[in-house]
């Protein structure tokens, strides 16, 4: 890609689509199979929020149109627990703001998507530092 945007753009567009009957991941590349964050300016920080209670058809282009309506979300992902599609029924949704993310919260905490209420709270994990490993812990500890 010629720029971040394009890329974010081109991420958000694609990732977790079906394609000929499979999901596709389309994601910045990987060094050393950690996942790199969205890139940052220095001193810029990011609010994540953790989505639960998620249908298990949902994808990340469900949560950009859900927080997108009536939001400007930095990113969204849903955690899949294996490689047939099946969400692991959590995600996370990441806003430039302290104040965009507790306003979600109070907005869309228990709203229905795709026919379940979600439950949002802050993520205990730092949205710049995550990985994979960090995801799967998170969500041990808050079930």
């Amino acid at each position: 890609m010629a720029s971040t945007e394009e890329a974010l753009s081109t991420i958000e567009k694609y990732d977790s689509h079906e394609l000929m009957g499979r999901i596709i991941r389309v994601e910045f590349a990987k060094e050393n199979k950690k996942p790199s964050p969205p890139p940052t300016l220095p001193g810029e920080k990011r609010y994540k929020l953790y989505v639960s209670n998620l249908a298990w058809r949902v994808r990340s282009n469900n949560l950009k149109e859900f927080f997108g309506a009536d939001f400007n979300p930095i990113s969204t992902r849903v955690v899949f627990e294996s490689p047939e599609g099946r969400s692991a029924g959590y995600g996370f949704v990441t806003f430039a703001t302290k104040e965009e993310a507790e306003s979600a919260i109070s907005t869309l905490n228990g709203k229905e998507l795709l026919g379940r209420p979600i439950t949002l709270a802050f993520s205990e994990r730092n949205a710049d530092n995550e990985t994979e490993e960090d995801a799967s812990n998170e969500q041990a500890a808050e079930s």
